[in-house]
């Protein structure tokens, strides 16, 4: 929301597996687009080097994995 990360987690097909994105850089690139909403999908490389941005999107076809709360989440498109 507005740049700031506010719901992080695993992909909707592996909701078990422990995620912990290097998100240093996305917020300033994902305010740079301009939108206050958006969902930002990384993808670890292979050669285990990082993390890197494969889609941004405004979450029309997103979904959240069994289990994440989305408390925080709710929360921030209320007070926005």
């Amino acid at each position: 929301m507005d740049g700031r990360p506010v719901l992080v987690g695993p992909h909707p097909d592996a909701p078990r597996q422990a995620v912990e994105p290097d998100l240093t850089d996305v917020p300033a690139l994902v305010r740079r687009l301009g939108c206050r909403f958006v969902t930002t999908d990384l993808a670890s490389r292979a050669d285990g080097s990082g993390w890197r941005v494969v889609e941004v999107g405004d979450g029309q076809v997103s979904d959240l994995p069994r289990g994440i709360d989305a408390s925080e989440l709710l929360a921030s498109l209320i007070t926005a």
